[in-house]
């Protein structure tokens, strides 16, 4: 019998754990293990943050060296202007398409309407228990309501007083807004110069470099995955999964819809067939499903769209992080639902005037997210219910004990449909060379 050679050996380790079967054999092992043993499972969370840490590690130095590099070539091309024009038309509109969705689909299903009466008093159990420690917390003298963010505040917040602390604190929609404003700073400085590209290929070599630390760390996506699962399936329980199962169906239905209207735009954007769109973004996708951490899918995906689909890098490395920081499609979608959910709860008379609010206040609440993760992102509900007179804080711990459960949905959300508003924006290489079908799906 011919024994494999250490390197035939090792390159069938690669396969197997890049196998898509293998992560769902993870997957599903690890919801049995939440399920069946809690503790242990409990005690499996420092395999998954230690995971999910060495991918955030990647995540600020790709964000500065791809948008600076990227911006930088932009604006030693003359194309930045086409581009910022076509974000501020696809962004807003995106924005505005997956709210409809949102609201249409929380209005015919009704998540919180005509809840049977045991489900309200497990709901009422929960939120008069959450009641106690906030009275608790308020006992001390009262401070002045914080009013929701204005457009001039959250301007105000993107710009970085100190880079470097910025960096430290991993505040992302600072690092991007430095990024760009150096970036463009560079072009502009290196215009006319004998060779204008020659600075950028320092950051080039950063964000590569990056970028194979990242393809390194995504063989390691099982053990990742396993470990972040079990563990948010343990702390999350049953009870409160029940006592939100019509909230959890809606919110999932949603973000399958808003997923195959995404699907379908890059489909008629990139021209090609739709196993070989599937097949390109196969990677990205459970990447978001398994981190629930879109900034740590940035190098996965900005390789999907250019050496996958042929979209011009320069373009991508722009947009795509612009799409994950300030296009927050899956925030929006999960505002305007959790919105619709609590005015229900509450019998809330709801006219035109009110869903205006909630349309409106969802995309304003998302962009105000930006950079914001767990329960930083679900306070920022608050911006839709004040303006709407109702309550977050009595809520707010059914969004936090389901939240394990929505955000990697709300993640691939916020992913998948920022690949498809970059595709409308970004454009394909002038002389595309179409891969095959039988051949990439052979070799993905």
């Amino acid at each position: 019998m011919t024994k494999l050679k250490p390197k035939t050996r090792l390159s069938m380790l690669v396969v197997l754990l890049r196998n898509p079967w293998t992560i769902l054999f993870s997957a599903a092992f690890a919801i049995y293990i939440g399920i069946s043993q809690p503790e242990f499972a409990k005690s499996l969370a420092p395999l998954g943050n230690i995971y999910l840490s060495l991918l955030k590690m990647c995540v600020l130095p790709i964000l500065i060296s791809a948008i600076t590099m990227s911006i930088g070539k932009l604006m030693v091309s003359n194309d930045a202007i086409r581009y910022i024009k076509r974000v501020l038309a696809v962004f807003p509109f995106g924005m505005l398409i997956v709210s409809l969705v949102s609201l249409a689909t929380a209005l015919f299903f009704g998540p919180g309407r005509s809840l049977s009466s045991a489900t309200l008093q497990n709901l009422g159990v929960l939120i008069n228990k959450e009641g106690v420690d906030l009275v608790l917390s308020l006992s001390g003298p009262s401070s002045p309501p914080k009013e929701p963010p204005g457009l001039l505040s959250f301007i105000i917040s993107m710009i970085p007083s100190n880079i470097f602390g910025s960096l430290s604190d991993g505040e992302t929609l600072k690092v991007v807004f430095f990024s760009i404003v150096f970036g463009a700073t560079l072009g502009i400085v290196n215009r006319n110069s004998s060779n204008p590209y020659q600075i950028f290929d320092m950051f080039e070599a950063i964000y590569k470099s990056f970028n194979k630390m990242i393809s390194w760390l995504t063989l390691l996506l099982p053990f990742g995955l396993f470990g972040l699962l079990a563990s948010q399936i343990a702390k999350a329980g049953l009870n409160v999964i029940f006592a939100m199962v019509n909230f959890l169906v809606a919110g999932l239905i949603t973000y399958g819809i808003v997923y195959i209207l995404s699907t379908l735009v890059i489909w008629s954007q990139v021209k090609r067939p739709l196993p070989i769109v599937f097949a390109t973004l196969q990677d990205t996708s459970i990447l978001a499903l398994a981190t629930s951490n879109a900034f740590a899918c940035l190098p996965s995906t900005i390789s999907a769209m250019t050496d996958g689909f042929k979209f011009k890098r320069q373009a991508i490395n722009v947009v795509i992080p612009l799409a994950v920081t300030v296009g927050r499609f899956g925030q929006i979608v999960y505002f305007t639902l959790a919105s619709l959910f609590v005015a229900q709860l509450y019998k809330a008379d709801l006219g035109v005037g009110s869903l205006s609010i909630v349309i409106v206040g969802s995309i304003f609440a998302g962009i105000a997210s930006s950079g914001a993760t767990g329960i930083a992102t679900l306070t920022t509900l608050n911006v839709v219910l004040q303006p709407l007179g109702l309550p977050l804080e009595a809520v707010l711990v059914l969004f936090l004990a389901i939240d394990p459960i929505m955000d990697p949905f709300r993640t691939l959300c916020t992913l998948h449909s920022g690949i498809a508003a970059t595709t409308v924006i970004a454009d394909l290489e002038p002389k595309q060379q179409v891969v095959e079908e039988d051949t990439y799906l052979a070799t993905s």
